[in-house]
């Protein structure tokens, strides 16, 4: 859904976990745009705010060098995706590592725009990788195995390839993740420890099931019934293989409000592999994620921030108060991203995406900045 400069220019509120007020509906507090420092430990409650701007008028398409490989990966050799940015060739040592953690399905060129956008608001000055989930691939290569892949799966993938991978920058490795992503994040930072990952920033982050959503409960029951998962999948892969035009017309009730080339993606993903990978994973995301571990939460509170966006059922704003009401929370910044048109498939939407790498280079030089 694209969406006029006109409309971005609404600002954003971002909203410190230790300072949402019991009691205000979310929505009432949000009318006016205020943006506050996070909290920390030794920020005074009565720190000023000021106004700030959510334009990306100027935020051109950038022209920067992408490089993207597939690896085949475990002993069966599972193909995934990576996609690279490099830091600027002038720069000898990037600030950081930055590694964007896709949603279900984790498929990075989906990313690339919102990653391209990223690398030039930080002035080529990181290194950024998107990183790709186990046999979740744009197009199906000959000797993909059909398997499926669970959580648990991609928990162990993303944290061996963190483990194997040799970063350039000596000041650490942070990671973005976006919805399931961000679990998978926080896990692997909890995991393998803040001189292995150094800072997450999660991305309307599905870190709990939303028992409230009727969406939700309805999801959860389709990718439990096998037979129903494989029909639907078979039925897209009978659209799939349409004449380009019929396949077009077919899909468009999907692809009719993308941006062209998310639109051009998500045709080519569109297989009854990947629908059968989507809906299997997700499956085991709705069986794990019943209860918050809030000993990790607070473990790594000082080194998380969490942006949201209205209307998001996997990472509601009912969610994002509860974090603020947790005072064993305090210093966690949360972010409501309020721009009209942002919804939780951003990347789906170039303006989105701009203006969402917009809001996590602000999360980044806040929480997890580095001086040179």
């Amino acid at each position: 859904m694209l969406v006029t400069c006109a409309a971005w220019s609404r600002s954003v509120a971002r909203i410190p976990a230790s300072t949402v007020t019991r009691g205000t509906p979310l929505r009432s507090r949000c009318q006016q745009p205020v943006r506050m420092p996070p909290r920390t430990r030794s920020a005074r409650r009565d720190a000023p705010s000021t106004r700030t701007k959510a334009s990306i008028a100027d935020v051109s398409t950038p022209e920067v060098e992408v490089a993207s490989r597939v690896v085949r990966v475990g002993p069966r050799k599972v193909p995934a995706e990576f996609i690279n940015i490099p830091a600027d060739p002038s720069i000898e040592t990037p600030k950081y590592d930055l590694i964007i953690v896709p949603g279900n399905p984790g498929v990075p060129s989906f990313y690339t725009h919102y990653a391209k956008t990223l690398h030039t608001l930080l002035g080529g000055d990181v290194d950024i990788e998107i990183f790709g989930y186990k046999g979740h691939t744009t197009d199906r290569h000959a000797d993909t195995t059909g398997d499926w892949f669970t959580l648990r799966d991609q928990h162990d993938h993303l944290r061996e390839y963190l483990r194997m991978r040799k970063p350039r920058s000596t000041n650490g490795t942070v990671l973005v993740g976006h919805s399931i992503g961000a679990e998978l994040c926080l896990a692997a930072m909890d995991k393998l420890g803040t001189d292995a990952v150094r800072g997450v920033v999660g991305l309307m982050p599905f870190v709990l099931v939303n028992a409230q959503s009727t969406l939700q409960k309805f999801l959860s029951a389709l990718v439990h019934i096998k037979p129903l998962v494989y029909l639907v999948a078979s039925i897209v892969g009978f659209l799939g293989a349409l004449p380009g035009f019929f396949k077009r017309l077919a899909f468009t009730p999907i692809t009719g409000s993308m941006s062209s080339t998310p639109a051009d993606l998500t045709r080519r993903w569109l297989r009854p592999d990947s629908i059968r990978n989507m809906a299997f994973m997700g499956r085991t995301e709705f069986d794990a994620l019943t209860a918050l571990d809030m000993s990790r939460w607070k473990r790594h509170k000082d080194r998380t921030s969490l942006l949201y966006c209205l209307d998001d059922h996997w990472a509601p704003l009912r969610q994002m108060e509860d974090f603020g009401r947790m005072t064993e929370l305090r210093g966690m910044e949360t972010v409501l991203e309020s721009a009209p048109g942002v919804d939780h498939a951003f990347v789906l939407h170039d303006k989105s995406a701009e203006l969402i790498a917009r809001r996590t280079k602000e999360l980044l030089e806040t929480r997890h900045a580095v001086e040179r």
